[in-house]
């Protein structure tokens, strides 16, 4: 007897021939059938697909390259969001001092300071933006006059260098405190650092409240009279910080207090506001770095990136990465790029004052200047770049630069440039493995491909 008669006898249906019993049987043997003839799924055509229909898919991270490091010239350093005071000694980069130069305008117009006009103080107020590093480090602050001034017109970079008088009114230390606010009497004040311009020299001081009426007539007229202040750090010997401040803060402005002889305890506040001209200032100096990266960096031996290569932030140092072999793809014939994703591994399991938040990636043209990777036109979910603190690296995704490099037999490939992003406001540095690292984390190039051929 078959399976299919017994299970229809068990469950009574072949004795008692109702219609609906009959009916219902039918059903039951179509299915039955059905699944007695099936086959997996995956297994259909199997026989019967030719071998050489298949698509191939390959994967390579063999690509040659090599990297290697060096300085930048400057960065564009205008009207950012912060501007720092501060100094770092890096073991391996060397030091690092931040200052600005900024403008000032009038509270108000044509002011009048009155008669036998006295100096009580001039004081510097700055309010906290945050603080980069070490915490507790002494920063020790120079603070002087410009002699020429700047133009809310004009582009400036890192490297600017404005002449300024040699009077120093500065010379204070202070430990960065971004989170103790002050106690002024009843008061209590936001966290600001509060430096004192008139404590060891009051000439700047006694110069602005000199100023006629004519003078402090509007602030076009008073910025030529006064061409704003230079700040900048005494280099650390070690460690070191910087603080950031916000100079358009309505707590940031320049006090002058005094009194005349018609009334005590006056003040008129100098400003700082977003259209005010103002420029952070990045002094890089690598003679105090290691001896492999100034060899390196400074010295020019591109042959060191091998084992390890550098950027940094501030305007500091990047990275040229080669790739020679890598239009020889083309001899593969016809493929399809799946993905392409080059891999940056960090050098430092732990990278001093923390990684880059992101690096940013451009390809190089034949006169060696930046240009945009078509995939960075997809996004930064798609490109790429944000540091990975689980495996201390970075990835960028470069499948349709690839792609269409191989595509286009006139286009040639001279290499990728790779710099800290936001390198603006963002002092971290990072050192890579090279292509010869001691790391098995080397830099490497993972392409995943289908043959169509």
């Amino acid at each position: 007897m078959s399976f299919i008669t017994k299970l229809l006898e068990k469950n009574r249906y072949i004795s008692t021939p109702t219609p609906f019993r009959i009916i219902h049987s039918l059903f039951l043997l179509a299915f039955l059938a059905t699944v007695s003839c099936s086959k997996p799924a995956g297994n259909i055509g199997i026989g019967i697909q030719p071998e050489d229909s298949k698509l191939k898919l390959s994967y390579t991270d063999t690509i040659s390259l090599y990297a290697y490091s060096l300085p930048m010239d400057s960065i564009r350093s205008d009207y950012l969001t912060w501007n720092g005071i501060g100094s770092l000694k890096d073991p391996v980069f060397g030091h690092t001092n931040v200052g600005f130069y900024t403008q000032f305008i009038l509270s108000k117009t044509a002011q009048e300071f009155g008669d036998e006009r006295v100096l009580d103080s001039l004081v510097l107020y700055l309010d906290y933006y945050g603080v980069f590093a070490d915490t507790n480090t002494l920063i020790t602050t120079h603070i002087y006059e410009m002699e020429e001034g700047i133009n809310q017109k004009q582009v400036y970079y890192s490297n600017l260098h404005v002449p300024i008088y040699p009077t120093d009114y500065g010379n204070i230390s202070f430990q960065p405190r971004p989170n103790d606010s002050i106690v002024d009497g009843e008061d209590t004040i936001p966290p600001m650092l509060r430096m004192n311009l008139s404590k060891t020299n009051p000439q700047l001081g006694e110069k602005l409240l000199a100023a006629s009426s004519g003078e402090m007539e509007d602030s076009d007229i008073f910025r030529e009279y006064f061409k704003g202040l230079y700040v900048i750090a005494e280099p650390v010997s070690n460690s070191g910080c910087i603080t950031k401040f916000d100079l358009t803060s309505s707590l940031s402005r320049m006090i002058l207090f005094y009194h005349n002889n018609d009334a005590q305890d006056l003040r008129f506040d100098y400003l700082i506001t977003t259209g005010e001209a103002r420029v952070s200032k990045y002094e890089h100096n690598y003679s105090t770095g290691d001896a492999d990266f100034r060899q390196q960096v400074v010295g020019g031996d591109t042959t060191l990136g091998a084992k390890k290569f550098y950027v940094q932030g501030f305007g500091g140092v990047k990275s040229i990465i080669k790739a020679p072999h890598l239009t020889k793809l083309r001899n593969l014939g016809s493929i399809a790029i799946n993905e392409a994703k080059l891999v940056l591994n960090g050098y430092e399991s732990e990278p001093l004052w923390g990684a880059p938040n992101r690096l940013a990636l451009y390809s190089l043209d034949k006169d060696g200047n930046d240009q945009f990777l078509i995939d960075f036109q997809e996004g930064e979910s798609y490109f790429g770049g944000d540091y990975r603190s689980s495996s201390n690296n970075y990835t960028f995704r470069i499948t349709r630069y690839i792609q269409s490099l191989i595509n286009n037999e006139s286009y040639e490939h001279y290499g990728f440039s790779l710099y800290v992003s936001n390198a603006w406001l963002t002092p971290n540095r990072f050192i890579l493995n090279g292509h010869e690292s001691d790391s098995t984390a080397k830099i490497k190039l993972q392409i995943l491909y289908t043959d169509l051929n």
